[in-house]
Order: C-alpha cells, then sequence, then structure tokens
C-alpha cells in the first residue's frame, strides 16, 4: 500500500510538472507571436517611403559594409603583394650570388656574411630593410642578422613552405612567431617576405630568403586607401539610396493622394448612396400615401354618385311611375316607358361605376381576408368559380398593401373572365414572412396587348400601382400553358415604414 502511494504521489508531481511546462512554453510561443504581431502591426502603418528607408537603410547599409570591407581588403592585398614583389626582386638580385653555396652546404662561409652585413649597412637597405634570415630545408637557420640564430631549426611556417615551393609570400602581421623576437622589438610595422632563392643554372630552389621591410609608408598608404575606399563606398551608396528614395517618395505622395482622392470618392458615393436609399425610401412612402388618398377619393366620389345622381335619377323614375298610373293614352304611356327604361339604365350604370370605384372596407381586414373577399366579389358578378390556394395569414398589414392585392385580383380576375373565359382560374397568395406573393393563372391564352388597353385599371395601372410600392409585376402568356399574372411586394420595404 505505500508503495501504491508512492507511485502515485511520483505521477501525480509529474503530470504537474509537465503541465507547468506547457503552460510556460505557451505562454512563451504567445509572448513571442504579441512580438511578431506587433512589429508587422507598427510596419503596417508606415508609408511606402518610410518602409523603404527602413529596409532599403539596412540592406544599403549591410551592402556598403560587405562592399566596403571587400574593397579595402583587396586594396590591402594588393598593396602587400605589390610591395612585396618589388623587394623581392630588388633583394634577389644581391642575395642569390651570395647564398649558391647553400646548395653543397647548410651555412654560409665567412665571405658570403660579411657580404650580407656589408650589404644591409648600404643607404639603399640601411632604412628599408631591418633584417634578413635565409632558411635551409627543415627551418634551418643558415644565416641570420641576429646571429644568435644561425645554425639553430625551427618549425617551418606555411609562409616558409609555400616560399620554398617557389612562391614570393608576404605578411603584414604581428610578428608572433618564435623566431621573429628580436624583430618585434623594433617596434615598428614591418613587411615579412619569403622569397626562395634559385640556384643558378638549374632553377632549383636551395634557400629561402626571409627579409623584413619597413612597413611604416606602406602601413599609411593602405591606411589613406582604406579611407578613400570606405568614402567612395559610403558616398556611392548614400547616393544610390537618396536616388531610390527620392523616387519611392514621389510614387509613395502620389499612392497616398491618389488614396486619399479615392477614400474621399468612395465616401461621397456612399453618402450619395445613402441619400439616394432616403430619398427612394421617402418617394416609396408617398407614392404609398397617394394610392391611399386616392381611394379615399374613389370612395367618395362613389358614395357622391351614388348618394347623389343615383337617387334623383330613382326619385324620377318613381314620378314616372305615378304618372303612368293617372293616364291611360297609348302614346303618353309609350313615352313614359322608354323614359323609364332609360332612367333605370342610367341607375344601373351609374351604380356599375360606383361599385368599381369604390373599394370595400379593408383597413380592418387581414391579407387572408382581402384576398377572399376580392374572389368572391368576382365569383357574386361572373358566377364563375375559382380555384383558391390562399396562405396569408390573420396578421396586420398596411392599409396600402392591402388595397394593392385587392386591385391585383380584382384586375387578374376580371381580365382572365374577359380575355380568356372558359379556361379554369387558379389564384394562388402566399406571405413568406414580409414578402407577399400572389399570381393569378388561367388555362387559355390572355391577349396581353388587348389586356393592357382594356377598361378599368390595366396591367400597366397595375404595374405602376405594384413598382410604387417597391414590388414587381410580371406577366407571361404561352400559347399552350395559358397566361399568368404574379406579383411580389416586400412589407418591411420603405414604402410601408417611416
Amino acid at each position: 500500500m505505500h508503495g501504491a502511494a508512492r507511485k502515485k504521489a511520483i505521477w501525480r508531481t509529474k503530470v504537474r510538472c509537465e503541465r507547468r511546462r506547457w503552460w510556460h512554453n505557451s505562454a512563451k510561443t504567445q509572448w513571442e507571436a504579441r512580438i511578431i504581431a506587433g512589429f508587422f502591426d507598427r510596419i503596417a502603418v508606415l508609408s511606402l517611403s518610410q518602409r523603404f528607408a527602413a529596409a532599403g537603410g539596412v540592406v544599403m547599409i549591410i551592402a556598403a559594409l560587405v562592399i566596403g570591407t571587400l574593397v579595402t581588403s583587396t586594396v590591402r592585398r594588393n598593396a602587400v603583394a605589390a610591395n612585396a614583389a618589388a623587394t623581392a626582386l630588388f633583394m634577389d638580385s644581391f642575395i642569390s650570388p651570395l647564398a649558391q653555396e647553400l646548395a653543397e652546404s647548410d651555412s654560409l662561409s665567412i665571405g658570403p656574411i660579411r657580404a650580407l652585413d656589408e650589404l644591409l649597412a648600404t643607404a639603399p637597405l640601411k632604412d628599408r630593410v631591418v633584417s634578413i634570415k635565409i632558411w635551409k630545408p627543415g627551418g634551418l637557420v643558415a644565416y641570420a642578422t641576429d646571429t644568435d640564430l644561425i645554425g639553430k631549426t625551427f618549425d617551418e611556417v606555411d609562409a616558409l613552405a609555400r616560399a620554398r615551393d617557389g612562391k614570393v609570400v608576404a605578411e603584414l602581421e604581428d610578428l608572433d612567431e618564435p623566431e621573429s623576437a628580436s624583430e618585434k622589438k623594433i617596434g615598428i610595422p614591418l613587411l615579412e617576405i619569403y622569397s626562395p632563392v634559385r640556384e643558378n643554372w638549374t632553377g632549383k630552389t636551395i634557400a629561402v630568403a626571409e627579409f623584413y621591410e619597413n612597413a611604416e609608408a606602406l602601413e599609411e598608404a593602405i591606411a589613406e586607401a582604406r579611407m578613400t575606399s570606405w568614402a567612395a563606398v559610403l558616398i556611392t551608396t548614400l547616393l544610390i539610396g537618396l536616388s531610390l528614395f527620392g523616387i519611392v517618395n514621389a510614387g509613395s505622395r502620389t499612392i497616398e493622394r491618389q488614396r486619399r482622392t479615392l477614400a474621399e470618392q468612395v465616401a461621397a458615393s456612399t453618402a450619395m448612396s445613402v441619400e439616394n436609399r432616403r430619398l427612394r425610401l421617402r418617394a416609396e412612402r408617398a407614392n404609398a400615401r397617394v394610392h391611399e388618398l386616392t381611394e379615399a377619393r374613389l370612395r367618395t366620389a362613389a358614395a357622391d354618385l351614388h348618394d347623389g345622381p343615383a337617387q334623383l335619377v330613382s326619385l324620377a323614375a318613381l314620378r314616372l311611375d305615378t304618372l303612368r298610373g293617372s293616364d291611360g293614352s297609348p302614346n303618353r304611356k309609350g313615352e313614359i316607358d322608354a323614359i323609364d327604361g332609360a332612367l333605370k339604365e342610367a341607375i344601373r350604370e351609374i351604380r356599375n361605376i360606383c361599385q368599381g370605384l369604390s373599394l370595400p372596407e379593408l383597413e380592418n381586414l387581414s391579407l387572408n381576408a382581402v384576398a377572399t373577399r376580392a374572389i368572391a366579389a368576382h365569383e357574386s358578378v361572373t358566377a364563375q368559380e375559382i380555384e383558391q390556394d390562399i396562405a396569408l395569414g390573420e396578421q396586420p398589414a398596411p392599409i396600402a398593401a392591402k388595397a394593392c392585392l385587392y386591385r391585383f385580383l380584382q384586375e387578374g380576375l376580371a381580365n382572365a373572365s374577359k380575355h380568356a373565359s372558359g379556361g379554369d382560374v387558379v389564384v394562388a397568395c402566399r406571405l413568406d414572412g414580409p414578402l407577399l406573393t400572389a399570381s393569378v393563372a388561367n388555362s387559355n391564352g390572355v391577349n396581353a396587348s388587348s389586356a393592357m388597353e382594356a377598361g378599368g385599371l390595366g396591367l400597366a395601372g397595375l404595374r405602376h400601382r405594384i413598382e410604387s410600392l417597391g414590388g414587381t409585376c410580371d406577366f407571361v402568356q404561352a400559347p399552350d400553358d395559358g397566361a399568368r399574372l404574379s406579383m411580389e411586394i416586400d412589407l418591411a420595404g420603405g414604402a410601408f415604414h417611416d
């Protein structure tokens, strides 16, 4: 039991450690991501010229450093090589004749030694060459200005090995080799030159002459060349950078100016679109109110016709009935009958006109009841049974929409009866959210041109009424499938809301 508890404790400790490590790594990753995101956010707000200055400046500084380093190192290397070649050629003319006996011996005799000592003391070399060593293969010093080194053997350095292969090697570096200790004490910069010494007739390298040249003038020349090179590189890079920045800055200003102009144009277009939409909604609302006022005026006209002329004509008809009963003259009775017939026909026409002008009271009806009443009114006049597919619900709707639906069904059914009699007529109405759709279809085709020119509202007036409320009206006629009149109105549109 004790062992199990211990294992469980160890396992819990490992889980806590892993969890802590995961949280630490996650927090570190999120911190790095925030830093990177912040960096790019700061970059994004900079203009094109500022981003070019930042990125191009870094690139040009790096390029200037690389080019300057390469140029100065090349200048230094070439200056050292040229000076070493000249000095080696000059010294070989003196040393090579005196060192020919090294082809057979590992040391020089007293004559060549004295000649070399005197050579270093002469005016041409006294201030130029400060020390000479002659090396035999294997690192043996056959001659040296410092006589303590003669006969000693040192490890061959790379420059000495290369010179033994027939190359002139020069080094303008610190004198860190053990054999160069005495030259290092002089305290001036020295050019260390290794030149092969060849046998006169065979050209075989029999030794290597090492001499140390005073390099103060060379150092000054190299320093001057380095300064000149760096100045040229920096000035050239600066001019290139300024030229490119000027071009990019001009382009950046043009882009910014065009961007501001475009933003202003977009803002103006947006404002104009908002204003146009506002005006369109006002126009739709005004059209809806106009239709409501028109319907009210039509109802008033119908009432005036019914209560005025119709009543007077009815009264005249009653008076004629009285005259007919009082006098039995055949001629007078026939005249009275003619007047009576004309008056009754006038009354019927006036009532028909009133019925066409006046809408039933729709304000308290639902859309479903409006559609049902329009169909019932048509059926009562024509004695034609209409197939109905109505699903409009009982929710309230704007009076303009109700009047539009009633007029649509009235006109559609009237056209179907007048221009396509004998066919089956189907009325379909739907309310899908705020979208009101209605259609009148018949199996016999309708003559579109005659329907457009017929009395009543007409298809042109009906289309204008529907479109003024922000809806659409469509009439489709097919030779085989009959005709279909449809409309669609958005009850959430601006025509029904302030």
